[in-house]
C-alpha cells in the first residue's frame, strides 16, 4: 500500500485550472491518453506519494482533476483523473 511522505508545497491551488500536456518525457506513463492536452479543474491534493513495488523514488505530487468531457450525444459527463505534478501546466 502506498504511503504519504512529508508535506509537499502545493504548486496548483484547489479549485485551479490546468490542463494535462500531451507529452511528459521521463513523465509517469500511467497517465491517461484520453485526458492529455485536457483541460480540468483541480479538486484535491494527495501530496508526495512513495510506492515502493514499482517505483524506487517518490512520484512528483498527486493532484486529483475533474474533467468535463462532452459525450457523443451533446452532453457533459465528469471524469476524475489522478494526475502527477509533472503532467499539469495551469491553464
Amino acid at each position: 500500500m502506498a504511503e504519504a511522505v512529508e508535506p509537499a508545497p502545493q504548486r496548483f491551488a484547489l479549485g485551479a485550472r490546468v490542463r494535462v500536456l500531451d507529452d511528459a518525457p521521463g513523465g509517469n506513463p500511467r497517465t491517461p491518453h484520453y485526458l492529455r492536452g485536457r483541460t480540468g479543474r483541480v479538486v484535491a491534493f494527495h501530496g508526495i506519494v512513495v510506492n515502493p513495488l514499482d517505483h524506487r523514488q517518490p512520484y512528483p505530487p498527486l493532484y486529483s482533476v475533474l474533467f468535463s468531457i462532452p459525450d457523443d450525444q451533446g452532453a457533459e459527463d465528469e471524469v476524475l483523473g489522478d494526475i502527477h505534478e509533472e503532467w499539469l501546466v495551469e491553464a
